[in-house]
């Protein structure tokens, strides 16, 4: 008798304590990673959609709550100026960064995610539309890769396209000449010429690139200098 009621107790403590147990274990929260889930490409503003935000004219701020973008830096930085890149995403379209003072150096082929909110603003810089201003901290490289093509394209078609093909790769094939056209401290002014027309490319001293002016087909990405339409090429290599 005393038995049964000693193996009663201890079986009433054992259920005491699985239900103790399993209320623990369903009340804990679960085990997981505690930040943000990460971005995929339809949760960025695409390029084109971002540069549709400029009014035209003036600094347009960059409102709050406006979606981050995402590109591939297309430009070497050695043959641009201080702090300027050039990046392409997946709708073609293309941005002129220019980041603020002692802001990372980021090499071509990096991928840049930009929260251009809290201080970014779209201007008009010598005709080409230019991101500035965005705070050090909302620029981030990240991992992924894009897959960019250069648009095939004639220097007419380059010079009537500009405001939208700007900081985009094209390809100019059938090119008649590439000329040297001036010379300063900084670099040397080549004309780029094809059967439709003739366009600027400017090679700074800084680079390195010797320039192939035998090459019949060159790639680059567009950019603006008030009234002129130039190609900024990367390597020697996109000279052939």
């Amino acid at each position: 008798m005393r038995f049964s009621k000693i193996k009663q107790f201890t079986t009433a403590l054992f259920v005491l304590f699985m239900t103790n147990v399993l209320f623990v274990s369903c009340d804990k929260e679960p085990v997981g990673p505690t930040g943000p889930d990460p971005l995929g490409p339809g949760d960025y503003m695409t390029f084109s959609a971002f540069r549709a935000l400029y009014p035209g004219s003036g600094e347009y701020v960059i409102p709050t709550g406006t979606k981050r973008i995402r590109g591939q830096v297309i430009s070497n930085n050695t043959n641009e100026a201080n702090s300027v890149y050039r990046l392409q995403d997946e709708s073609g379209a293309g941005i002129y960064l220019f980041t603020l003072s002692g802001s990372d150096v980021y090499p071509m082929g990096s991928i840049l995610e930009i929260d251009a909110t809290g201080g970014g603003k779209l201007i008009l810089y010598n005709g080409d539309l230019e991101l500035m201003s965005v705070p050090k901290a909302n620029i981030a490289r990240v991992s992924g890769s894009i897959n960019i093509t250069p648009r095939v394209a004639t220097i007419a078609d380059i010079i009537i396209n500009r405001n939208t093909w700007a900081s985009s790769l094209v390809k100019i094939n059938n090119v008649t000449s590439i000329t040297q056209a001036s010379s300063n401290s900084t670099g040397v002014t080549y004309n780029v010429t094809d059967a439709s027309g003739t366009l600027s490319m400017f090679i700074r001293n800084t680079s390195g690139i010797t320039v192939n002016t035998s090459g019949t087909s060159v790639t680059g990405y567009v950019s603006i200098y008030n009234t002129t339409t130039q190609v900024g090429i990367r390597t020697a290599a996109d000279i052939q």
